[in-house]
């Protein structure tokens, strides 16, 4: 009898492993919404769908630390802070991404700012991958561009790409461009609360 319990206690941890989500952000350049998009979908995992989530702040922009200042947490120390089912780790160096990544999150966001050139490894293991691009029609060649840079990276034709609050006719036209799926993903004015659209995305894209 104790044999079996802890075959199906490993089995059991097995498939909780298994079966944890991993989604990585990357902008195409700086202040497209990488971490706007991010705290929406924290947002969305840990508050909506009630799952124990984990933001990793991995790049070296500060942003989390200022979105520490401007709101109340739950608990906090040096390093993270937290909030319901969703804890945010600030300036995660890569040699500690797999030791969050182990631990008992169902969910993992991956925030690697605009440094795609250091964290393409990274962000290829995450189970979804995000770009987020620009609006400005000034900033829509650099998503050509990082599109023709990543075309030999097997699967990546099948990567997100979205641009907060962009027009619907860009996103159409971007798509057909391209032949990606690119994707609206609408303004909040308050990233702790979700419209129906934005709710509506996401359980499009993570059920």
């Amino acid at each position: 009898m104790k044999r079996k319990t802890m075959l199906l206690k490993r089995l059991s941890t097995r498939s909780s492993h298994r079966d944890k989500r991993t989604i990585g952000l990357i902008g195409i350049n700086r202040g497209v919404g990488v971490t706007y998009t991010g705290m929406l979908l924290a947002y969305y995992f840990g508050r909506e769908k009630g799952i124990k989530t984990a933001y990793l702040e991995c790049n070296n922009h500060m942003d989390f630390a200022r979105l520490q200042e401007a709101y109340e947490w739950s608990n906090e120390d040096d390093t993270s802070f937290s909030l319901d089912k969703v804890t945010y780790y600030k300036q995660v160096a890569k040699d500690r991404i797999p030791e969050i990544l182990s631990d008992d999150y169902d969910c993992c966001i991956l925030d690697f700012g605009n440094d795609y050139k250091d964290s393409i490894d990274e962000f290829i293991r995450c189970g979804s991958k995000i770009i987020i691009g620009d609006s400005a029609i000034w900033n829509q060649s650099r998503m050509e561009s990082f599109i023709k840079v990543m075309e030999n990276i097997k699967g990546s034709k099948h990567w997100i790409h979205m641009i907060p609050n962009a027009k619907y006719g860009l996103v159409k036209k971007m798509a057909h461009e391209t032949d990606r799926c690119f994707l609206r993903l609408p303004y909040e004015s308050d990233p702790r609360s979700l419209s129906k659209e934005t709710d509506k995305l996401f359980h499009s894209l993570f059920g």
